[in-house]
């Protein structure tokens, strides 16, 4: 098996029990994405989650992701949809067209974009909220290996991926693979 899916696994198991642990109270607080406050951000992840879901195992979600609501059932949807997708990779792989929402991708494009995906927004929901980052190293380190895969210049400030931010070398790893993701590092350090 590909210590890349295994990475993933260990990525989306820590994503579900860090949204179990938002209070109700958190969902408004805003988060270094413009257009999401917490709420929206676990909106966001339950939604993509169950997208991502259906092209890893070859089937439709029968929803439009743009208008799709899941409601206050975030992290039992992400939960579920996390399971079937560490499943479907182990079973089938990766190395194999998967359909996101209209044309096929590489299979190995999308474990990119899983691989990105939840460690950037994990990063972003720690800093709405204060509290520590989940992720390791090595699983930040595995993001920033797929974003450099696939995020071409040309989709930098076309609305699917902001201008990367400008971090020194020897900045730690995390502030590293924010800025390559258009995240300010120093997002919501000197908030009370």
């Amino acid at each position: 098996m590909d210590e890349r899916v295994e990475t993933l696994a260990a990525v989306l198991d820590k994503t579900e029990r860090f949204l179990r642990g938002i209070d109700p109270d958190e969902h408004g607080l805003p988060t270094p994405c413009a257009d999401y406050d917490v709420g929206a951000l676990l909106e966001h992840l339950a939604v993509w989650i169950q997208v991502f879901d259906a092209a890893v195992n070859d089937t439709t979600v029968g929803f439009d992701p743009s208008t799709h609501r899941v409601g206050a059932a975030w992290a039992d949807v992400f939960g579920h949809a996390a399971q079937n997708i560490v499943r479907g990779l182990r079973e089938h792989g990766f190395a194999r067209p998967m359909t996101m929402t209209s044309s096929p991708l590489p299979g190995e494009f999308v474990l990119h974009m899983l691989s990105m995906e939840y460690v950037g927004h994990g990063w972003d929901l720690a800093r709405a909220r204060g509290v520590a980052f989940p992720f390791t190293d090595h699983e930040v380190a595995n993001a920033l290996d797929a974003a450099r895969a696939i995020i071409a210049p040309q989709y930098r400030g076309s609305g699917m991926f902001d201008a990367e931010v400008a971090v020194p070398d020897d900045a730690p790893l995390v502030d590293r693979a924010m800025g390559f993701l258009g995240r300010d590092p120093a997002w919501g350090q000197s908030r009370p």
